[in-house]
This record gives C-alpha cells, sequence and structure tokens, in this order.
C-alpha cells in the first residue's frame, strides 16, 4: 500500500492551496471535508466529493454559477473525464450493480487509490478551467 502523503501527490497540493473564496458557503464545505479525506486517504470519499463538488460549482448561484459566465462552464474540464467522475460517483452511491473496487478483489483499495487521483485529477483540471 502506498504512503497516504503521496497518494495524491501534486493534485493534493494544489486543492490544499485552492482560494475557496472564490466558492459559495455549499462548495466551500464540501471542499473542505475533500481536503480532509484526501489527507486521510479515504480514496471512495475523494472520488464521491469530488464529483459532487464539480456539480455545485456548477448550480450554486452564491459561487462561480451567480458571476461567471455560462459558456465558461461549457469549456471547463475535460468532458470525458468528467463524465467518467459522474458515473464512478453515482455507480458507488446508487449501487448500480456490482463495483470494481467495492467487490472484495485482492486489488480494490489500489484500484480506488488510482480512481481518487484521477478524481483529484479531473477536479483540478475543472477548477484551472473556471479560474
Amino acid at each position: 500500500m502506498r504512503n497516504k502523503k503521496s497518494i495524491f501527490g501534486s493534485n493534493l497540493e494544489r486543492i490544499l492551496v485552492f482560494d475557496d473564496s472564490l466558492l459559495g458557503p455549499h462548495a466551500r464545505a464540501l471542499l473542505a471535508d475533500l481536503r480532509g479525506a484526501a489527507k486521510s486517504g479515504l480514496s471512495l470519499t475523494v472520488i464521491v466529493l469530488a464529483a459532487t463538488l464539480v456539480d455545485v460549482i456548477r448550480h450554486e448561484t452564491a459561487g462561480p454559477a451567480g458571476y461567471l459566465d455560462g459558456a465558461i462552464f461549457n469549456f471547463a474540464g475535460n468532458k470525458n473525464d468528467l463524465n467518467w467522475l459522474r458515473i464512478r460517483r453515482n455507480h458507488f452511491l446508487h449501487h448500480e450493480g456490482p463495483s470494481d473496487g467495492l467487490m472484495g478483489e485482492v486489488q480494490s483499495a489500489e484500484w480506488l487509490i488510482d480512481e481518487a487521483v484521477r478524481a483529484l485529477g479531473v477536479l483540478v483540471k475543472y477548477l484551472d478551467d473556471l479560474f
């Protein structure tokens, strides 16, 4: 198993220093929990919160959705990656059948870490494009 500190690497650092004053109150609360989950190495939670944060940022009018042009949201992030993130989150939360990483596979923890790393990368790209 990888060291918690190095699991998320530079994406975690970028999330930790992101200026949360750019976000609305709901997104700020989610970001705070995402930071804690990532620092603790909670892979499944990181995936769920990263996807949820993207949705909240997109719709919370007290945040960027209230002051950024809607076209900016259309071009923010990689659409394939954002779609993967949403599908993966929904698969976990809505139990849409058996899910890799949650079936007791020997390497499930490693798979979830890899997906959490990807989820943070997707979120970082999304935030970079917005701000």
